[in-house]
C-alpha cells in the first residue's frame, strides 16, 4: 500500500511541475510525433516533450549558452537570472541585489566582472528588470547544499525597473541581435541602455 501511495504522490508533483501550453503544428509533424510515440512505446505528450528537450540541447550547443565570455575590457554586462531554473534564485537576486551564477562553468561569469562594470538583470519573458554597479568582490555560497557553487557579487546603486525594458527594445536600441538566454553576455554598447533606462526613471 505505501508503494501506492508513493506513486501517487509522485503523480501529483509531476502533474504540478507542469504548465500547460498550446501550440498549433502542420499536418505532417503531427502524423510524424504521433507515428515516433508508437515506435518508441510512449504517449504522444512524451514523444513531444523528449523532442522539445532534445531541440533544447541543440539551441543551448549551437548558442554557446554554457561557454564563460573572457572579455574583460567589457563595462556592461547582461545577466539572466536564472528564472527557468529557480525562482528563488532569481528572487534572491532582485531581492538582495546581487548577480549571481550557478555551478560550473556559469558560476565563474561573476568572477571577470570588475569594480564599476554596470550590470543588468534580465528576467526571461519581461526583459531588464534591475540593474547595479559590481563591487568587483566575488563572493561564494552553498547552492543547495554543494559548497561555494554560488558565485555572486553585491550591486551597488541597485535599482529596479518599475517597467522592465523588453528584448525587443532592447534590440532596438542597439540595433542588433542580443542572446538573451545566455547566462552573462558582455554588451559592449550597453551604455546606450543604459541611458535609455535612466532618461525613464528620471
Amino acid at each position: 500500500m505505501s508503494e501506492l501511495r508513493n506513486l501517487i504522490k509522485k503523480s501529483k508533483t509531476a502533474k504540478k511541475e507542469l504548465v500547460a501550453t498550446t501550440v498549433r503544428i502542420p499536418k505532417e509533424l503531427h502524423s510524424f510525433i504521433e507515428e515516433l510515440a508508437d515506435y518508441l512505446a510512449v504517449s504522444k505528450h512524451e514523444a513531444i516533450i523528449k523532442l522539445i528537450e532534445e531541440g533544447i540541447t541543440v539551441a543551448e550547443d549551437e548558442l554557446k549558452l554554457g561557454e564563460v565570455e573572457e572579455n574583460r575590457d567589457c563595462k556592461f554586462h547582461i545577466l539572466n537570472t536564472n528564472k527557468r531554473h529557480s525562482l528563488d534564485d532569481h528572487q534572491k537576486m532582485l531581492t538582495e541585489g546581487i548577480a549571481a551564477a550557478f555551478y560550473n562553468p556559469w558560476k565563474f561569469n561573476i568572477d571577470r566582472i570588475q569594480k564599476g562594470d554596470v550590470i543588468f538583470l534580465y528576467e526571461n519573458g519581461k526583459g531588464i528588470v534591475a540593474y547595479g554597479k559590481a563591487t568587483g568582490i566575488t563572493k561564494m555560497a552553498d547552492q543547495n547544499n554543494d559548497k561555494d557553487e554560488c558565485h555572486y557579487q553585491e550591486l551597488e546603486a541597485f535599482t529596479k525597473l518599475e517597467k522592465p525594458l523588453t528584448a525587443s527594445e532592447i534590440k532596438k536600441i542597439l540595433g542588433r541581435n542580443v542572446v538573451f538566454l545566455r547566462t552573462m553576455s558582455g554588451m559592449p554598447d550597453g551604455q546606450k541602455v543604459l541611458e535609455i533606462i535612466e532618461k525613464h526613471i528620471k
